[in-house]
């Protein structure tokens, strides 16, 4: 009975990754946009709330490792910091994502909620670690190369997440479907990162609508690209908590 109430709103995989789903980046960043004002209050208290465990997680760092180590930091503090970083905030950002994802489809669904749901994800971790040392082999070799892996495997936590994907077929998708719309998403990106750095000059305040409109016109564009499975027929700007979309 719920394989039958299930429904996929959005674009198609396989379309997408034959590159016939239109895109209109102008229409996703103004949904995005109408998005964050519409669901402000909640992306922000997510976003407040990783900010606050991040620094946490600095201060807490600080304590126990000395300024001059974290200057000259050893292979294996460096790849303990990684790993750290990468178990605490991996299921914060990826839950910051799929809220996005969540409200573009109608699906008001938790914080907190995705958190405890993605943070017992062994292979969600995995994946992250695996773009993590992709992203730094391509710095390694050029500038060019680790911009590329970062920006064509930006949505494979989520469709690891959403779709059920192994990590690598995320990540593979990922960069075949950003191979096909390179042109807007690379825009995207790019756009997004000048934002981001222009919004550090305002002492952070900018970023408290720059974030949420981030989050929500990524969540558009995954839509539009991969679809969105979800249990019944939520409407697109409705704050429906019963729905329930595959997080």
């Amino acid at each position: 009975m719920e394989q039958d109430n299930k429904n996929n709103l959005g674009g198609n995989v396989d379309k997408s990754l034959r590159g016939e789903t239109p895109l209109d980046l102008n229409a996703c960043v103004k949904e995005g946009w109408q998005l964050s004002k519409l669901h402000f209050y909640s992306t922000l208290q997510g976003g407040l709330f990783t900010l606050g465990i991040i620094l946490a997680m600095l201060m807490l760092i600080g304590r126990f490792v000395s300024i001059d180590d974290l200057q000259n930091p050893s292979v294996s503090l460096s790849y303990g910091l990684n790993l750290l970083f990468t178990l605490v905030t991996t299921p914060l950002i990826t839950a910051l994502m799929m809220m996005g994802i969540g409200h573009s489809v109608g699906v008001n669904v938790p914080f907190l909620s995705l958190v405890k749901r993605l943070a017992t994800s062994a292979l969600l971790i995995l994946s992250a670690l695996m773009l993590g040392a992709l992203a730094n082999l391509g710095l390694a070799l050029y500038i060019l190369p680790g911009l590329y892996l970062a920006m064509s495997t930006g949505f494979a936590l989520v469709l690891l997440v959403e779709k059920k994907y192994r990590p690598s077929q995320a990540i593979l998708v990922s960069m075949r479907v950003f191979n096909r719309y390179w042109g807007p998403l690379s825009q995207f990106y790019i756009v997004s990162f000048i934002l981001f750095v222009g919004g550090l000059f305002t002492f952070g305040i900018a970023l408290i609508w720059i974030v949420p409109w981030y989050l929500h016109t990524k969540g558009v564009l995954y839509r539009t690209l991969f679809g969105v499975e979800v249990l019944g027929q939520p409407s697109t700007h409705s704050n429906n908590k019963d729905s329930v979309f595959y997080a």
